[in-house]
């Protein structure tokens, strides 16, 4: 099943009914017309996504409740060591993706990062990235999506420095504290 969502990445939903069961059942419901809805169009990129990511992978990619921003700040944080500056090839990827203005370029972009995820064995919750999809073509709410993805970027950011400054104290203070003991 995954080699058939693969072989559609980058299709029309509903073009192959190999695979409607998992991108057009259950999501389909308010169809007025005969043309893909955001909710067909969101639900099917991102499992043909997903099934890109998880070819030949011993593990699941699907990580529960990490954002795209939080799997691509792992991501450069994995590729520069912990030293991006904003400028790594997965940053410019990334802000690529971000400021994508319709469905098939954010596709486009999406498709070089979830490569270099799987590259990294960097996961993501594909639920999220499904529903951050479907937002993203709501009128009104492309930004909101931006923004979320901003946040969960610099969010991981913060986190990891914060972790690398505590323990930096907290080895200085034993340092410090057993040189003081020897003296003693």
């Amino acid at each position: 099943m995954l080699a058939r969502l693969r072989a559609n990445l980058g299709r029309e939903p509903g073009v192959d009914p190999t695979i409607w069961a998992m991108t057009i059942d259950d999501v389909s419901n308010e169809a007025k017309s005969d043309t893909p809805t955001r909710e067909e169009r969101s639900v099917h990129l991102a499992m043909t996504l997903f099934a890109a990511h998880q070819q030949s992978r011993p593990n699941g990619v699907h990580l529960p409740s990490v954002g795209l921003g939080q799997a691509i700040a792992r991501l450069d944080r994995a590729v520069t060591g912990g030293d991006g500056d904003g400028t790594s090839s997965v940053r410019r990827r990334f802000d690529a993706a971000v400021t994508s203005a319709t469905l098939p370029e954010i596709a486009h972009h999406l498709r070089g990062l979830v490569g270099q995820l799987r590259s990294a064995d960097v996961g993501l919750d594909y639920g999220l990235l499904a529903q951050d999809l479907w937002d993203f073509q709501q009128p009104g709410r492309t930004d909101d999506v931006r923004r979320r993805w901003a946040r969960q970027y610099y969010r991981l950011d913060r986190q990891a420095a914060a972790d690398d400054s505590s323990t930096t104290e907290s080895t200085t203070e034993s340092t410090t504290e057993s040189t003081a003991e020897e003296h003693l």
